[in-house]
This record gives C-alpha cells, sequence and structure tokens, in this order.
C-alpha cells in the first residue's frame, strides 16, 4: 500500500482533469520503444499542453490579446430581422458555418462544414502558414461578440489537411463536433444566374455570424486576383453585391434555396458593391481531389509540436491515429501515452510509465472531457492488469473513493 501512495500522489500533478461517467480507455501494452516504427508527421503549432495536462485556454494567450484589442473597438451590432427564405437560410445553416483564428498569421475568418467527417472548407488565404486553427461553433445563445468567444467559449482543435492556392481554397479537419451541426448542400455552377439573390454568414469585421444579402451581379470564368505581388490566383467567381468585408473570408455564399454556390473569398476596396465568391463546382472537386484527409486526427499534429519525437500508432487499425507513445525525458524509453480511443479529437486517457520498466502502471482517464482527470487506475504489481482504481466524483481533484478492482 506504500506504493500505492507514492504512485498515486503523481495525479495531483494531473489534477486539473475531472469526470463524471465511468469509461476504461483500452488496454495498450507494455511501453517498449522498439515495438514501434517511428512515423513522419508534420510538426504543427501548439494548441494543447499535453504534457502537463492543462486547460486547453491556457495556451490561448496570444488570441486572447486580439481579441481584447478588438474589443476596444468594437460594439455588438444591432439584430438585422429577415423574413422568408432569407431566414430559413439563417436559422439552418448557421451553426453549420465557424469561426476560425489563424495564430500564425493573427488573422480571422470563416469556415463551414462540407462533410460530417469534420471537413470544414475555407479560404487558403485565412489558412495560409497555419498547421492548426482555432476553431468556434456558434455558441447556444447570448452574447456572440468575438471577446465572448475567446474568453467565454471552448474552441475546438482543428489541422489544415489540404490547399489549393491557385483557387483560393482551404479544407480544414476537426473531430468532436456536435451531432446536431449537419453539412451545408453543395451546388453547382450552372445553378447561378446573374440577378438571383444570395446569402451569407461570416464574421465581418470580427462580427460574429452576421447574415447579409445581396445580387449576382456576373458570373465570371477564370478570374485572376492577387493579394500581393508575389502570386497571382485564378478561378471561376460568382460576383455579387452581397456585402462582405475581412473575416467573411471562407464562408458560405448561399443561394435562394439553401444551397451554396460559393466561397466568400474578396472584395474590390477601390469599387463599390464588387465581391467576389469562389464558384462551388471548384469546391467539389478539390473535396474530390483529397479522399484521405477524413481519416486525419487533428490531435496528430498538436502533439507533434509539444513533442516532435513522439510515436504515432493506429491502435485499432482502422486508418486514423489515435495513441501516441512519448519519452517525456529524452532517455529513449517510452514513459507516457496519450490516447483518443474514440478518436474525435480529445486526448481522453493518459499512461504513465513512471519507472520506465516497460509497463503502464498509472492510466488516467477523462471521461467527459471537461479537462479533468476523474477516474485513475493502478496497475501495483505491474502484471498488466489492474488492481486500484480511484475515482473523483465532485470533480474537485481529490479522489473521493479509492477501492480494490474485484478479479
Amino acid at each position: 500500500m506504500k506504493r500505492f501512495l507514492i504512485i498515486f500522489s503523481i495525479i495531483a500533478l494531473f489534477s486539473n482533469f475531472s469526470f463524471a461517467e465511468e469509461k476504461k480507455v483500452k488496454m495498450r501494452s507494455g511501453s517498449k520503444s522498439n515495438d514501434f516504427k517511428k512515423v513522419d508527421i508534420i510538426i504543427s503549432p501548439d494548441l494543447i499542453n499535453i504534457d502537463a495536462l492543462k486547460n486547453i485556454k491556457e495556451n490561448f494567450n496570444t488570441a486572447n490579446k486580439y481579441a481584447q484589442e478588438l474589443d476596444k473597438t468594437l460594439d455588438e451590432k444591432k439584430k438585422i430581422k429577415y423574413r422568408g427564405s432569407a431566414k430559413q437560410i439563417y436559422n439552418s445553416y448557421s451553426k453549420s458555418v465557424f469561426y476560425l483564428y489563424n495564430p500564425d498569421m493573427k488573422v480571422m475568418g470563416t469556415g463551414f462544414l462540407v462533410d460530417e467527417a469534420g471537413l470544414v472548407l475555407s479560404n487558403w488565404h485565412v489558412a495560409d502558414k497555419a498547421k492548426n486553427l482555432y476553431l468556434w461553433t456558434l455558441p447556444d445563445s447570448g452574447d456572440k461578440s468575438v471577446k465572448f468567444l475567446f474568453e467565454k467559449q471552448e474552441y475546438y482543435n482543428s489541422s489544415v489537411v489540404a490547399l489549393n492556392k491557385t483557387q483560393d481554397l482551404a479544407l480544414i479537419k476537426v473531430n468532436g463536433l456536435p451531432k446536431s451541426i449537419k453539412t451545408v448542400k453543395l451546388g453547382s455552377n450552372d445553378q447561378v444566374e446573374v440577378g438571383d439573390n444570395v446569402y451569407a454568414i461570416g464574421h465581418p469585421m470580427s462580427y460574429p455570424w452576421t447574415f447579409s444579402f445581396g445580387m449576382v451581379s456576373q458570373v465570371r470564368d477564370n478570374f485572376e486576383w492577387n493579394y500581393d505581388e508575389s502570386f497571382k490566383h485564378k478561378a471561376d467567381v460568382v460576383q455579387m453585391q452581397t456585402p462582405i468585408s475581412t473575416g467573411n473570408s471562407g464562408g458560405p455564399l448561399f443561394s435562394s434555396d439553401g444551397i451554396v454556390i460559393g466561397v466568400n473569398t474578396l472584395g474590390d476596396p477601390e469599387g463599390q458593391n464588387l465581391n467576389f465568391a469562389v464558384a462551388v463546382d471548384h469546391v467539389k472537386k478539390f473535396i474530390s481531389a483529397n479522399p484521405d484527409v477524413k481519416k486525419i486526427n487533428p490531435l496528430n499534429s498538436a502533439i507533434k509540436k509539444e513533442y516532435p519525437k513522439a510515436i504515432p500508432q493506429d491502435y485499432d487499425n482502422n486508418g486514423t491515429i489515435d495513441t501516441w507513445y512519448i519519452d517525456t525525458n529524452n532517455n529513449g524509453k517510452i514513459d507516457r501515452a496519450f490516447v483518443d480511443d474514440n478518436e474525435d479529437g480529445f486526448i481522453e486517457g493518459t499512461l504513465i510509465d513512471e519507472n520506465e520498466n516497460e509497463i503502464f502502471e498509472l492510466t488516467l482517464i477523462d471521461t467527459d472531457k471537461d479537462g479533468k482527470v476523474n477516474i485513475s487506475y493502478l496497475d501495483e504489481d505491474e502484471d498488466g492488469k489492474n488492481d486500484v482504481v480511484g475515482h473523483d466524483y465532485d470533480q474537485d481533484g481529490k479522489y473521493d473513493k479509492v477501492e480494490p478492482i474485484k478479479s
């Protein structure tokens, strides 16, 4: 029991986590490092401090400062009331539209769900130079300000998984979205005619989930534009009068039937009501050209940033990385593993081999994914079977019940 108390003291280092219902993470085998082959994966910006298992918001200082600066100059816009099909479009698809923040370029933009596997479409210039983006969903009610999102609303890990610079398109992968968020319906270029009413949902000048409408002015094939002199973009575009501004980039342009016919991309600052959306046929071809991105786990790049030598594993052999083996003290021995058992982009279990004898003796689990451990298992005699379980029912960081596991 003395050994039990010593090892359980380790739990205090991870008491930032808590739980609601009991769940067991599938047991991994010993921590022997030569059982795994190293796989090259992209190193990306840090989204979470997994080593200390801290609340993910602690890594959000840069974005928070950005939000505070915006808040000094921005006031909430008055709500605009719409009637008929316009109102239906917003009510049906506003939750399918996301607020995106690029921490590398310190820019924000819009994205929208195009596949139930968690694929989000946006612009290349929103995702440029980033491997990971912060992604927010529409708040359930009340405050929808940037300040609220950055300070009060939890964000999702997302990874940039495909880019088409020429057509200014990006695919982003996110896991764990609520089931209530549905994919948009993609139309086709031949459904767009001059004079059609079209609608945009986005975040112009950081006014989140702004809804606007206008008219199609023209459809232009092989349209060319540039953001600087170094590169020229080219795509078929829908020219429209629908008001868009910085922050709308990457958002959907809807027809009156509620189908997406373009991706809001740019406006001409030297003219009035000269705005452009990349035509939807480009979007459909872009998605079809990247079928494998659906299986990418966004956590892969986030963990690789914190632990460049992490060894990834597809534990259940379904094509998606779900386990990462770590040598935290760089002595050539695996001493920790992070587990995403249901492959939803959240670490729900941490396995610890404190004495580095190739046996994980401690398992910490976050069953409700609120950032706090609420169940711990101890393999006291290190025979590969858990002997003791500890419960933290009230999620206060202290174990309310510790009991042996009956064989």
